[in-house]
């Protein structure tokens, strides 16, 4: 096991002062990111209340700082396929399921995070691992969130990528579960779902935030919104990454290891990224391996993580405004 440390410096923005205490300070950034990161919904929405449109609260997802972590390596020597697996605790449950069981005997970097580490940034522990991870010059480098169980053995997957050149794709999907390489749709916001989000009150804040934020576009999965899928016949479909991938060293080298875009939130990026991939379907190939994910186990699903996925969703509208358009009048869709 080898052990490697990240500790990034704390923005230094506006000092406030906090319950008339002339001595404690904390930065603008620390109160309203505890505003986002909070379990309580009311929290969230003061949040969004601070800004007064788009731009500021994409700036201040620019601005937030990354977090910290820690690099840990195990199974270290053979590096043709090394997994990249973000992580709350490495000695946690599901990180030492990954290592002993659904990836047993891969070389396997952890980036951990540990608790309490309300600066977390997925995309950015990510991309930490994965440029940890081409150091080694390997063919595949596969990256996995830790809460996922084992379906068909690890000898599958080592054989499945064995059959492909790593110089002739830069991402393959597995068999789709319920979460990740299945399909996805992009569809226009339009009166079929105000009426959904008018039903109830929660949903109701939520579109209202959408309406400020100038939300043009939302995501259905095939698998989790059938009634999206019935509802919205026509859209642009793409393969979603979600929470397991595998990419070619060759591709991830060219780009630095700079895999997802760090201005998300811990929402967003993975469809950011699929979307990307969708443009040059050529590139992407499937193999036939299976593997499992717990939905939500990390983050939570409660309406506290809809209201902060909020901001991801923005940041995601923003980015490709112009380009979904283009793509829904095309009709391009990957099958």
């Amino acid at each position: 096991m080898a052990i490697s440390e990240n500790n990034e410096i704390r923005s230094n923005l506006l000092q406030c002062p906090l319950d008339n205490n002339d001595i404690l300070f904390f930065t603008l950034m620390d109160y309203l990111n505890n505003l986002f990161t909070s379990k309580d919904p009311k929290d969230i929405l003061r949040f969004y209340d601070y800004f007064e449109n788009r731009d500021q609260l994409i700036k201040w997802m620019m601005e937030r700082p990354r977090g910290n972590y820690r690099i840990v390596e195990f199974n270290k020597g053979e590096n043709d396929i090394i997994v990249v697996i973000p992580t709350m605790d490495v000695n946690g449950k599901f990180a030492k399921t990954s290592r002993n069981e659904i990836f047993k005997g891969l070389h396997i970097i952890f980036v951990e995070s540990g608790v309490g580490n309300y600066y977390f940034n997925y995309a950015h522990n990510c991309n930490a691992g994965i440029k940890k991870a081409i150091e080694y010059n390997p063919k595949w480098i596969i990256l996995s969130n830790d809460d996922m169980y084992k379906i068909d053995d690890v000898d599958v997957l080592k054989k499945e990528l064995l059959k492909i050149n790593h110089k002739d794709y830069d991402v393959i999907f597995t068999q789709p579960s319920k979460y990740h390489s299945n399909q996805e749709r992009v569809v226009k916001f339009n009166i079929i779902y105000i009426i959904y989000f008018l039903i109830n009150s929660n949903r109701r804040k939520i579109y209202d935030l959408f309406k400020k934020y100038k939300v043009k576009y939302l995501m259905c999965n095939k698998e989790n919104s059938r009634y999206c899928y019935k509802l919205f016949k026509k859209g642009y479909d793409f393969i979603e990454i979600q929470d397991f991938g595998i990419f070619s060293g060759e591709y991830l080298k060219k780009i630095n290891g700079n895999l997802f875009d760090d201005n998300f939130i811990n929402e967003g990026e993975d469809t950011d990224l699929s979307l990307k991939f969708s443009l040059n379907p050529d590139r992407i190939d499937r193999i036939n391996y299976k593997i499992g994910d717990y939905i939500g186990s990390s983050l939570g699903t409660g309406i506290d993580r809809s209201f902060r996925s909020i901001a991801g969703v923005t940041y995601l509208n923003f980015k490709w405004y112009e380009i979904i358009d283009k793509l829904m009048l095309k009709n391009k869709n990957i099958k």
